[in-house]
């Protein structure tokens, strides 16, 4: 190993320390097979990635029980909007409540125009979430009615549990409108680790085929390296101005026996309104996954 690569996984083992409030006790960490694969860590591809943000990179391994990389766990402890992987627990929401009765179920749009061209159609369940169309997420929010909503959060013990706020926003941050009450909804990247853990090991308290259903809309490719790869971005505007973006990705990778949980997610450390952040958040991620040979 270079001098350069024992530099970087110096800094790496002091960065990847291991916040989570309670250590699975079901699974031995410190046992290693005789065919273990070497420690690579995505700590330089992060760096760079995150230079002008305030960012952070989950990997858990759900075969052996344990974070495999933890890069900034304090801002990984960090509780915001969701944004637009609000889409994943609405998702297993109406599909358990009979909102949606599967892929197919297609709401009509009202004619109203809005700046992604995507959105200006009919959706359906698959198309909503591929082109993540906020109105559709409103149209499921507002049939299940602020009761509903708020028992599955309790029910699927999902970050703040709080939907307080307005019953077609509360899940985001305020963007460019104001909005009475907008955010309510918080999520950490560890929080948003445990719900997709329990949603693709169907052991949320929700129907089985509400949590296939779910997962099936997610799914996004096989990656050249042959993961099945399923996720959902989310983006929001923080700061006075509202001019610095959040930016989410959550994401589920599985290859033969080996599964794993990814998230990132970042806030924009000065002004920038270029790429919406949670696209950001997805190529970061698919980097650092490329650096671990996981792409």
């Amino acid at each position: 190993m270079t001098g350069k690569k024992l530099f970087f996984a110096s800094l790496a083992a002091l960065a990847f320390v291991n916040c989570s409030s309670t250590p699975d006790k079901s699974s031995d960490t410190e046992t290693k097979s005789e065919n273990a694969k070497p420690i690579i860590s995505s700590f330089e591809t992060l760096t760079n990635a995150f230079k002008d943000k305030e960012g952070c990179f989950l990997l858990y391994d759900v075969t052996n029980k344990e974070y495999v990389e933890q890069f900034n766990p304090e801002r990984c402890q960090l509780a915001t909007a969701p944004c637009s992987t609000f889409k994943v627990p609405l998702a297993v929401m109406g599909f358990d409540s009979g909102v949606l009765k599967d892929e197919n179920t297609k709401f009509k749009w009202n004619h109203k125009k809005h700046e992604i061209s995507e959105w200006n159609q009919d959706q359906t369940a698959a198309t909503w979430m591929k082109y993540s169309v906020l109105w559709y997420s409103q149209v499921i929010t507002k049939r299940l009615g602020r009761a509903k909503v708020q028992n599955y959060l309790d029910s699927m013990n999902y970050g703040n549990h709080d939907f307080s706020g307005n019953i077609e926003s509360a899940w985001l941050t305020n963007g460019k409108v104001p909005n009475h009450k907008r955010n309510s909804v918080q999520i950490n990247a560890y929080q948003q680790v445990d719900f997709l853990k329990k949603l693709f090991a169907s052991t949320l308290p929700q129907s089985q085929n509400a949590q296939e259903l779910t997962r099936k809309i997610m799914y996004l490719e096989k990656t050249p390296d042959g993961w099945d790869f399923s996720g959902k971005t989310g983006s929001g505007y923080t700061g006075a101005k509202l001019d610095r973006r959040l930016g989410w990705f959550v994401a589920h990778l599985k290859k033969g026996t080996q599964e794993y949980v990814a998230v990132v997610t970042f806030n924009d450390k000065t002004s920038n309104e270029d790429l919406f952040g949670g696209k950001e958040s997805k190529a970061i991620m698919i980097e650092a996954l490329k650096a671990r040979g996981m792409y």
